[in-house]
């Protein structure tokens, strides 16, 4: 047993001492390794061969941004130079002998190449003309070369695989239906967004009226078209007039946003609560700014009603449109008319994503005007504005009180548009008829009641229009005092001033 014990004692110096020999001589072959320029970190050295990830693959369009296939090789060799080695790849259909290859140069100490799905297929529809379905077999290669030497370059094994492409989804699609603002002119049906996170989606985001939808891919074209399939969350993709033309519903005029996948042959529908865009501009030869896209005029946002927005200006003869932002380039979505040059009295509008229709509105007789755009029902009122020759103010804070047949008069000014009183006022009321003898007129008043006396917005409230004169807004003096009160009929803008 104690004979044993030293034999083990002595064997384990042994092995110590070993272990100890073969790290300084690991050691010392790394260096020499190096200095070669052999080994290169992430690489694997050897005769240049190369392998792949998979040898069978089904493309599907679901996974048109995830990486397919890898193709993984050695480092090949320099012979010793010390020379750097660059590489470049081939991928070509078998039987081809690399003689219509899929040809990159890929530089020095790359040792991999993926392909995502959507790259693969691509290259199997366009440059192969591989069907979609319709399985290939494949091969490819890597050849390296050594830099600034006569030495011939090294090529690799071939590595083989199968793969089957799909036929893609198409990259537009446009929303057609008398629930839109462009109704059933194909012409004009508005584009959907391309949803870059999904693979075969679109989302449309604007007002739809009671009445039915549909999308096609082609302007121009009612076919193929994407109808409601099974039931309303469900696309059906018609290819011919024989087919079934069932269409979306929608029963409540409201903004909406649309999200559909051509893949997975989805939809929803969803009502928002909010107008699709909170600011809104307008720019063109035919208003002061001009195309100046990076500082345009602001429309004017209705307090009360999120979906309207208000353009009052005298305008130049030219053209406009109504940007969605103001970005200082023009690769933005515009509200612009159905057709180019409308006559001003067309109230039709649509939204249009950047690279689609131009089309714009047209002054040809310059002045004063007043814009009103709703984005609710989508339409816009284009309206030459003639200013009031005479403006009077009516209430228990005026002189004459609530005397609409005899209601103090305002004083004109030399501009058309502004009118001023300058005087006492009561505690008390007050708004502005536009005419005497009948509480049925039309009013200038604030938008909301008993707004602050520096609130400057003194929007035209046209008789009968609900809400706005059924509310009946009116100023309000808190102290009394002696007060001027400017108007201006154009812009729709009031100052009061105590003296």
């Amino acid at each position: 047993m104690q004979f044993s014990f030293l034999f083990l004692k002595q064997k384990k110096a042994t092995t110590f001492l070993q272990v100890c020999i073969a790290i300084i001589f690991s050691g010392m072959l790394f260096l020499s390794c190096k200095k070669t320029g052999i080994v290169i970190p992430g690489a694997t050295n050897g005769p240049l061969a190369i392998t792949t990830s998979d040898s069978s693959l089904i493309l599907n369009q679901l996974n048109q941004n995830n990486t397919a296939i890898t193709f993984t090789w050695t480092t090949g060799t320099n012979e010793g130079t010390n020379s750097a080695i660059t590489y470049s790849f081939q991928l070509d259909k078998k039987g081809n002998n690399f003689a219509n290859p899929i040809a990159l140069d890929l530089g020095k100490q790359v040792y991999s190449l993926d392909y995502t799905t959507g790259q693969l297929n691509d290259s199997l529809l366009h440059h192969w003309n591989i069907a979609p379905g319709t399985s290939a077999v494949f091969e490819a290669r890597v050849i390296a070369t050594v830099l600034g030497s006569s030495l011939p370059p090294q090529i690799s094994n071939s590595t083989e695989f199968s793969a089957t492409p799909y036929q893609p989804v198409s990259s537009t699609l446009y929303i057609i239906g008398g629930a839109t603002s462009t109704g059933w002119d194909n012409n004009l049906a508005q584009a959907l967004t391309t949803d870059p996170e999904t693979p075969g989606g679109f989302i449309y985001k604007g007002t739809l009226s009671p009445g039915t939808f549909k999308f096609i891919t082609t302007h121009g074209s009612f076919l193929p078209s994407y109808n409601q399939g099974a039931d309303s969350s469900k696309l059906f993709y018609r290819t011919s007039d024989s087919q079934p033309d069932d269409q979306f519903t929608i029963s409540e005029t409201s903004v909406y946003k649309i999200t559909v996948n051509l893949i997975t042959l989805s939809i929803k529908v969803e009502k928002l609560a909010q107008a699709p865009y909170s600011k809104l501009w307008i720019i063109g030869d035919a208003v002061p700014k001009g195309w100046n896209i990076s500082t345009p005029d602001s429309m004017f946002r209705n307090p009360n009603n999120e979906f309207v927005f208000k353009y009052n200006q005298i305008l130049n003869s030219g053209e406009f449109k109504i940007p969605t932002a103001a970005t200082g380039n023009f690769s933005v979505p515009f509200y612009m008319p159905l057709s180019n040059h409308p006559d001003v009295s067309e109230t039709g509008v649509q939204l249009v994503q950047s690279g689609g229709d131009d089309f714009k509105w047209l002054i040809t007789n310059p002045g004063a005007y007043k814009i009103t755009l709703n984005l609710l029902d989508m339409s816009i009122h284009i309206v030459p504005f003639q200013p009031y020759a005479k403006l009077w103010i009516v209430g228990d804070a005026t002189p004459n009180g609530w005397n609409i047949d005899n209601p103090t008069e305002m004083t004109a000014t030399a501009d058309p548009n502004v009118f001023t009183y300058s005087g006492h006022l009561n505690v008390g009321e007050f708004k502005m008829p536009v005419a005497t003898g009948d509480w049925g007129t039309d009013f200038f008043r604030p938008y909301k009641n008993h707004p602050d006396i520096s609130d400057t917005d003194a929007p035209f409230v046209k008789h009968g229009t609900a809400p706005e004169d059924t509310d009946d807004y009116k100023w309000y003096i808190p102290v009394a005092g002696n007060y001027t009160i400017t108007l201006n009929q154009l812009y729709e803008t009031i100052s009061i001033v105590k003296q």
